[in-house]
């Protein structure tokens, strides 16, 4: 077919390193405190202009997710759309790299590209606060995607600051053929809560006043409840903490979990355990510079099948030999 000129954007899975839960707040949401890190796993949304009033969504590959209206990248077009008074015509392409359900933010994350991208297809010029706005009406994740890098997140974990001190790490990250329940987990955790104790480590590190993350205080509060209904989870975090990381956990509610290393050679090891059929992706964590959103000119060919993540920005780690991922 005839190429097509197009605007693009990467945007990068994220990681908590962190995860504690205060309790229930009013609005029926969960109060949170996380530490949020991006990594170099990418999904990739291309736009293009369509015939006025047209906004499709094509997914590559076909199936990964649901092309229609339960998909936050229309979702968010439509939000944009709406707020901006928008009536141009408007195709997506959304080339899926991200598990679904994993805890890695992947629909989230397309949501805030989907915002950055039609930003600026449309011409629209919203500043980082108006961005924001959209993007917590969409998801508690979604904001955290507009800065990436290393962040901390509190309220639904929609309020989001960006750390310094961030350092880049080897990174596994696997997750098994199950499907979490989110909704579930959070019920459960509801059920047994007992009093909360915060962790002031974290929160001297958030203040500027340790110099670096207490690695030892890190921890995911949803984990025990994932494992327990969930033990093949639980198998692939036996599996990564025996390689001795700095830290392993599981991601969000899951079910992906994901350990970091200082050695590269060390996170290929243990990715080499992990059972063959699982999701398993070799990387690293991203700093700001290399995990923000940043819209390209895009041309490719329409309808050619053709890998349209090959290019992404912020490689990370520079070995390249360690960065891979299997068990689509």
């Amino acid at each position: 077919m005839m190429g097509a000129n197009r605007l693009s954007v990467s945007v990068p899975a994220k990681i908590n390193l962190h995860l504690e839960i205060l309790g229930q707040r009013r609005d029926g949401f969960h109060e949170l405190r996380t530490l949020f890190q991006s990594i170099d796993l990418f999904d990739r949304l291309a736009a293009e202009e369509a015939p006025p009033g047209e906004m499709v969504l094509e997914v590559d590959p076909n199936g990964a997710v649901a092309s229609d209206e339960t998909n936050l990248v229309l979702r968010a077009a439509r939000l944009l759309a709406e707020q901006m008074g928008v009536s141009t015509g408007t195709r997506l392409i959304l080339s899926k790299n991200i598990p679904v359900g994993g805890g890695l933010g992947g629909g989230s994350a397309d949501a805030a590209a989907a915002l950055v991208l039609l930003d600026r297809l449309w011409g629209c010029n919203l500043d980082g606060l108006g961005l924001h706005r959209l993007a917590a009406t969409l998801g508690s994740d979604v904001p955290f995607f507009l800065h990436g890098g290393l962040a901390l997140g509190i309220g639904r974990g929609d309020e989001v600051f960006p750390l310094p001190g961030e350092v880049e790490l080897a990174t596994v990250v696997a997750a098994p053929k199950v499907c979490v329940s989110t909704t579930e987990v959070y019920r459960s955790y509801d059920e047994q809560l007992t009093s909360h104790r915060q962790k002031g480590n974290l929160y001297a590190f958030a203040a500027g006043l340790r110099g670096k993350l207490d690695w030892r205080a890190m921890t995911n509060e949803l984990e025990e409840i994932v494992v327990r209904s969930w033990p093949e989870v639980g198998e692939g975090l036996q599996v990564l903490r025996s390689s001795s990381p700095l830290h392993a956990s599981l991601s969000g509610s899951g079910a992906a979990s994901f350990a970091v290393f200082d050695d590269p050679a060390a996170a290929r090891r243990a990715a080499d355990k992990l059972p063959a059929d699982w999701f398993v992706h070799v990387g690293s964590t991203l700093p700001r510079r290399s995990a923000g959103l940043v819209v390209e000119d895009d041309v490719m060919e329409v309808g050619d099948g053709s890998d349209r993540s090959a290019h992404q920005p912020g490689q990370g780690w520079q070995d390249s030999s360690v960065r891979e991922h299997r068990g689509r």
